[in-house]
């Protein structure tokens, strides 16, 4: 008797009982009795660790909790941005002005309005400030129309609300002036933010957050056309927002981690929680048992139980290191609430990986 041979309904009791995700691709790749038995996109597999991907030709994911990598081949050419990760879904960009949501691990792919159809798309850019990005482009020697795209929208996320009943979900570009915003079935791309230069932006609790790098925090309505925005923070909680870089992360409450910056080296990191009552922010000293993995494009917050290696009440970050852009390295680094100390943790193959542009990026595996 073959595996084929197993009854389909003992198969699917099987898969349900699979907690990973890798596990559960393998488990649907061993036939097409198998396969067919199981759901393309199951509900019961639980939020996974993130693996980092490493920016190639191929994705490579770097699992840092089984200290081994994943491979699969780029369905959609080399010369394409990853501008953000969340979800397990990439905003990518590339090769021209083309935008899109790929799924790596459910294989799935959806179509977002060009980049040139943003709204204010050239505000607060410079001829200068063009050029001389187009020159660091040809440097690195990535593709110069690429770049230049790139320049004007420097990040992308699917901000996505799985506790609501309607899985409300909202694309969110980044470029110079204000925010971008896309919605299933709209047919372009929306303006919200006034003109601000925004850092980051999270669904939670249904209501889409957006914070500048002035750091003023406010809400947007994305179940209306009109995208009304009402602040709710008008100040952030320090008095110099220079150096700092934002993330917002949605938890139990809606998190700010702040980094600040010395150069390209993390030199402090401090966490707030949005305190509704007051509409302030309140430092945090413990996560509980959650993990922070903080990213440039997205951010999360993970249960650490059973997380091997991962203790709760700590911050994963990636730092980006080198003098010079074109001689980048890149170290996987540990903040500890309690210690308030910054350790570093290492890749483990290698420990440091060198010359990954764009940066490496957080990916939770997700099939659907």
């Amino acid at each position: 008797m073959g595996w084929e041979s197993l009854p389909a309904d003992l198969a699917a009791v099987v898969a349900g009982r699979i907690s990973g995700h890798a596990d559960y691709i393998r488990f649907r790749a061993v036939c097409s009795a198998w396969r067919s038995a199981t759901a393309g996109r199951p509900d019961h597999l639980p939020r996974q660790l993130p693996f980092l991907l490493l920016p190639g030709k191929t994705f490579t994911f770097r699992s840092p909790s089984e200290n081994r990598s994943y491979f699969i081949p780029f369905p959609t050419g080399a010369h394409c941005q990853i501008l953000g990760s969340s979800h397990g879904w990439l905003f990518l960009m590339g090769p021209t002005t083309n935008l899109w949501l790929l799924n790596p691990f459910a294989r799935s792919m959806i179509s977002l309005p060009p980049v040139v159809e943003m709204p204010n798309l050239f505000e607060l850019v410079t001829p200068s400030d063009v050029e001389k990005y187009r020159a660091a482009m040809d440097r690195r020697g990535n593709r110069p129309t690429l770049g230049f795209w790139k320049y004007l929208v420097h990040k992308g996320k699917l901000c996505w609300d799985k506790s609501s009943s309607s899985g409300l979900w909202v694309v969110v570009a980044f470029p110079k002036s204000g925010l971008a915003l896309y919605r299933p079935g709209d047919k372009t791309w929306s303006h919200a933010g006034r003109y601000w230069r925004f850092a980051d932006a999270e669904l939670h609790n249904g209501q889409l957050y957006a914070i500048t790098l002035g750091g003023i925090l406010s809400t947007i309505d994305v179940s209306s056309s009109s995208f009304n925005e009402t602040v709710l923070v008008s100040s952030p909680p320090f008095p110099n927002s220079q150096n700092l870089s934002f993330h917002l992360v949605s938890s139990k409450d809606l998190l700010l981690v702040v980094r600040t910056l010395s150069g390209r080296t993390t030199t402090g990191l401090e966490v707030f929680k949005l305190n509704s009552g007051e509409l302030g922010w309140t430092p945090v000293t413990k996560l509980s048992t959650e993990v922070v993995f903080l990213g440039g494009g997205s951010s999360a917050a993970v249960p650490a139980m059973g997380l091997e290696g991962f203790e709760g009440n700590c911050v994963w970050f990636i730092e980006e290191g080198g003098e010079e852009e074109e001689e980048e390295e890149e170290e996987l680094m540990c903040y500890g609430l309690e210690s308030g100390e910054i350790n570093r943790a290492g890749f483990g193959e290698g420990e440091r990986m060198i010359g990954c542009w764009p940066s490496s990026a957080w990916v939770i595996p997700c099939l659907w």
